[in-house]
């Protein structure tokens, strides 16, 4: 690993030192057994080797140490003897939030593999030619660097108060094949790595049984796919950098006397943001100018009805932000960012799937868990924005949704689900809570994350750092599509319920009653008790309620 780390860092050097120079020799790299070897590691140990591309292969079938080597040598001798051909990606539709679906691509393991060598050799080079303007899908980087960027430009100083909020049209569906590849010449002078990215691009897309040609756009779901994009929209940020980024204080000044204003540029891969100091026209002239450039230059459409001109005292939406310039009578004007309430609203759609009745049968010890993750990855993402008024309604509502589950899941009182769940925590607070072993597992309270400001701290090249090396890692989001809802497998234990029944009858051990019947550990699990029909009883829902250990080690009945 050192060897790939001190060559990337070799080659980050060079593009930093020379902005001209053209890499050759790279495809060669890419061939090295240690290479391919660090590049099926990270593949097969990343999560979405679990699904399989258009070969049916999975992580599964490379487990064994000789699988793995097999597997390494057969992806290098394809490249050296340069017949490695990527097969077609295949399309499933995921449904998103709003009901819609969102085409997935899913490639084989060996086509992410070989594009996972590509972006080790390229993302050095270009690394050193991104502009700070843009932070999406690059090592270090994240959305917050953008919202930290707004801070300063909005302010009484810079006076940057208008705001073009871009929108691409299918930006990574429409990029230019023959644009990408030039652009990729003026750093590049190996034509076998340039052929190799070009039969990506062309691979095609399986949709069932039907394959379709792919003559614009990136792989989709590619591992590369991201840093081509950014290639190919690093053109937008030289176009408005030549224009208006690179002007010294007196240039900018003297706009500012002729009342031309003076712009600044923010991008997280196709989402842009173009700011300005001058006034309204000058940010309708502005958003005509970059939707000349991007048509003629790079053949994208720029959406009219979508680029929205606002005033920062409006407000506006942003990587899931909601960015207000906020002014009171006793206070100087400041920047509020606080979650933006379509994604508040999405989370709460996904925490009112979990709780939904139909989940009734879910272990309130998952659920909680599951809850957990949910919103505290939520939380998570927005701990450095206003978001401390949100997360205490955001708590309120998700407590009001947990107790409704847990009365439709056990149909018990309201004093006595409170009885059962209600703990208290820290010896300060009352919180829904349920034992876990030893310990007790409570409900995540959003409120209780410290808010703390965020401050930049990547380099201009992360690979001019000593340790900095290849990830697979992406930027994160605020809430995923497809999250764990807490339920778990439970056939074996619905299997042992039925035949207790058949053994004992379907009946409650206690009162008689057939109705909604549970299975009750005689001895708890956390003392010890076993899975085992001689420490099991069947009970109805009521009597099981009533039971001292009810709620401890909950299972799915």
């Amino acid at each position: 690993m050192f060897d790939i780390i001190k060559t990337q860092r070799s080659l980050a050097l060079k593009a930093t030192n020379n902005s001209t120079h053209q890499f050759d020799h790279l495809y060669r790299l890419m061939c090295r057994e240690e290479w391919i070897r660090a590049a099926v590691d990270q593949v097969l140990s990343n999560q979405g080797a679990r699904t399989a591309g258009i070969d049916g292969l999975t992580k599964k079938v490379f487990e064994s140490t000789t699988a793995r080597t097999t597997f390494v040598l057969e992806v290098q001798e394809e490249l050296r003897q340069k017949r490695f051909q990527p097969l077609p990606v295949k399309r499933v539709n995921i449904p998103k939030a709003n009901g819609k679906l969102r085409p997935l691509g899913i490639a084989t393991l060996k086509d992410r593999v070989v594009q996972l060598l590509l972006k080790m050799v390229l993302e050095p080079i270009w690394e050193s030619d991104f502009l700070n303007c843009s932070n999406g899908f690059r090592p270090g980087r994240r959305t917050m660097d953008c919202i930290a960027l707004l801070d300063s430009y909005i302010n009484n100083r810079t006076k940057y108060y208008w705001v073009v909020e871009g929108d691409i049209k299918g930006a990574f569906d429409s990029i230019q094949h023959d644009i990408l590849l030039n652009l990729l010449t003026q750093r590049i002078a190996d034509q076998r790595v340039l052929n190799l990215i070009d039969r990506f691009l062309k691979a095609g897309v399986m949709e069932g049984s039907l394959f379709k040609t792919t003559d614009v756009g990136t792989p989709q779901g590619g591992i590369c796919s991201p840093l081509l994009a950014n290639i190919y929209l690093h053109q937008l940020d030289l176009f408005w950098w030549t224009k208006y980024g690179c002007l010294n204080r007196k240039e900018k000044e003297r706009r500012r006397t002729r009342h031309q204003g003076n712009c600044a540029l923010i991008r997280y891969a196709d989402d842009w943001l173009l700011l300005t100091n001058g006034g309204k026209s000058e940010a309708y002239r502005l958003r005509d100018e970059i939707q000349t450039f991007l048509l003629t230059e790079l053949k994208l459409e720029l959406s009219v009805e979508k680029s929205h001109i606002t005033h920062v005292n409006n407000g506006f939406d942003f990587l899931g932000f909601h960015i207000r310039r906020y002014t009171s009578q006793n206070d100087r004007p400041k920047l509020l960012v606080t979650p933006a309430d379509k994604v508040v609203t999405r989370l709460k759609a996904k925490i009112k799937e979990m709780t939904d009745r139909k989940w009734f049968r879910d272990s309130p010890l998952l659920k909680f868990s599951a809850l957990n993750a949910v919103l505290r990855g939520w939380m998570m993402y927005f701990r450095h924005c206003n978001a401390k008024e949100t997360a205490k309604d955001l708590d309120f509502w998700v407590n009001e949704r947990v107790f409704i589950w847990l009365q439709k899941r056990h149909r018990l009182t309201p004093t006595r689900i409170i009885d059962l769940y209600k703990h208290r925590e820290h010896d300060t607070r009352d919180n829904w809570g349920i034992r876990n072993g030893e310990a007790m597992l409570y409900l995540y309270r959003m409120s209780d994350q410290p808010i703390t400001k965020y401050r930049s701290r990547h380099p201009a090249n992360p690979y001019l750092e000593s340790e900095w090396v290849t990830t697979l890692v992406m930027d994160k989001a605020p809430q995923t599509d497809n999250v764990w809802r807490g339920n778990a497998d439970n056939g074996a234990w619905r299997e042992l319920k039925e035949e207790i029944k058949a053994e004992r009858g379907a009946y409650c051990a206690l009162c008689g009653s057939q109705e909604t019947l549970d299975l009750h550990h005689l001895q708890a699990r956390r003392q010890g008790g076993k899975d085992v029909k001689e420490n099991l009883q069947l009970l109805c829902r009521s009597c099981h309620g009533k039971t001292a250990t009810f709620g401890d080690h909950s299972r799915l009945q």
